[in-house]
């Protein structure tokens, strides 16, 4: 766990550049203030009162991916992404009291309820945060996909109209599965075999967007972990990890949200806490960081948050995983900024692939480097996420690969869109680790 608090961690960088080396964005324009180094003393800085917040300031810490790569190679752990998060929390702050000033209203400035004034503070607050509302979004993305909408909306060139990145975007979005396949999650999955002695109990957290963009790929969860010997244990009353929401400076809701998932999983009686997505994970890992001032849910967030392990991780060390068989083609992985570096799981996707039966694993040159995606940077930072993927899809070709493993949505969504940009989709496809071994697993299955 960490020891220093982010006010403490940016006081200790002593610029020694360690972290230059590994940031993707310093790779990609070489200047200091696109660095660790320049993003922490660009927080000191605004933290201490020394600079006042200005449009510069804010979009200069917008473009940190916050992958944590520098966290992990720095010497004395220096925290960059929780020290860019408390300054942005700072930012958000001030542009509420001065939102308010504005309108000629009193207001305090350690109050949590603002008023909705855009579409990203809708979408986080009253859409990632209500399944049930996030369930009617992929109500009408699946009516938009297979109505003839979609071909009608690109005929007629309407989305011309949108910035090219979203327009790429809809172009890549996985085909939403249809509502009577989205019920919810059977809230105990027995492993497959009872025969069988469990590996044991565990929770699977489904995420939100997760849940509806990537639906079967969580049915394919919670299969690969009954499969390998676990009994599964889903919690209906979980919400979204808040990851977005506090990369974004929103702590209030973030901590709503964290609450609410850690009374959802405290009754389950479970070893561990399963997520499929190294984003959400690492999210769920940081929950103590939210209650260092709040005793009592500290030491509850410590509980809960001891126990997450992403599924790869699990069903490596712990699992039984039955016979897997590939097709002959050659497999590469782009690993998860979140998972690698903040979950700490550098190689458990890899090595699943490795133990697939007449499959061929090439290492990915330059894994370390992010690949964009980075939750939704990609649309807020579009041209210089592009600059990062556009690098990392030369690696990608380097290998030969007709396979590429993910193990985060986002990472997915990012690698699949650099494939489509490349015009490599007959060439080689995205999958998530997961699909892929229960894929493998079921093609053993009926051999």
């Amino acid at each position: 766990m960490k020891t220093l608090t982010p006010e403490e961690s940016m006081n200790t960088c002593v610029r020694c550049g360690a972290c230059r080396g590994v940031c993707p964005t310093l790779d990609i324009t070489g200047r200091e203030a696109d660095g660790p180094r320049g993003r922490v003393l660009m927080a000191r800085s605004l933290l201490n009162g020394e600079i006042t917040v200005d449009q510069e300031i804010k979009d200069q810490l917008d473009r940190c991916l916050l992958c944590s790569a520098c966290v992990d190679v720095c010497p004395i752990d220096v925290q960059v992404p929780d020290i860019v998060m408390l300054a942005k929390e700072r930012i958000a702050a001030t542009t509420e009291m001065a939102t308010y000033h504005d309108r000629g209203e009193k207001v305090d400035i350690k109050q949590p309820a603002y008023p909705v004034r855009s579409f990203k503070d809708f979408f986080f607050d009253k859409v990632l945060a209500n399944q049930k509302r996030l369930n009617t979004v992929g109500d009408l993305l699946w009516i938009y996909q297979k109505s003839g909408l979609q071909t009608v909306t690109r005929g007629i060139g309407i989305m011309k109209l949108f910035p090219e990145q979203m327009r790429l975007m809809e172009r890549i979005t996985p085909d939403i599965l249809p509502p009577a396949k989205r019920k919810p999650h059977p809230e105990y999955t027995p492993r497959a075999n009872e025969q069988n002695e469990s590996r044991g109990r565990v929770a699977f957290f489904q995420g939100c967007i997760m849940d509806v963009m990537f639906r079967e790929t969580n049915k394919n969860s919670i299969k690969l972990l009954s499969k390998t010997g676990f009994d599964v244990v889903t919690p209906t009353s979980q919400m979204c990890c808040g990851a977005l929401h506090h990369h974004s400076g929103k702590k209030d809701k973030t901590i709503e949200l964290a609450k609410a998932n850690i009374e959802a999983f405290e009754n389950a009686n479970v070893d561990y806490i399963i997520s499929n997505a190294g984003g959400c994970g690492a999210a769920l890992v940081e929950y103590v960081e939210l209650f260092r001032e709040d005793p009592e849910w500290l030491e509850r967030a410590k509980r809960f948050s001891e126990k997450i392990r992403d599924i790869s991780e699990i069903v490596h060390e712990k699992g039984d995983l039955p016979k897997t068989i590939g097709k002959g083609e050659r497999v590469t992985y782009q690993p998860s900024c979140h998972l690698q570096y903040v979950m700490k799981v550098k190689d458990a996707p890899a090595k699943l692939v490795k133990r697939i039966q007449d499959v061929e694993y090439v290492e990915l040159p330059e894994k370390k480097f992010c690949c964009g995606s980075a939750g939704i940077y990609n649309l807020l930072q579009p041209e210089l996420a592009n600059q990062i993927l556009d690098k990392k899809m030369k690696k990608v070709k380097e290998t030969e690969a007709a396979v590429l493993i993910t193990a985060n949505p986002g990472c997915f969504l990012q690698m699949k869109l650099g494939i489509h940009k490349e015009g490599m989709e007959k060439v080689i496809e995205a999958k998530h680790v997961v699909d892929y071994l229960v894929e493998s697993i079921e093609r053993a299955e009926s051999v």
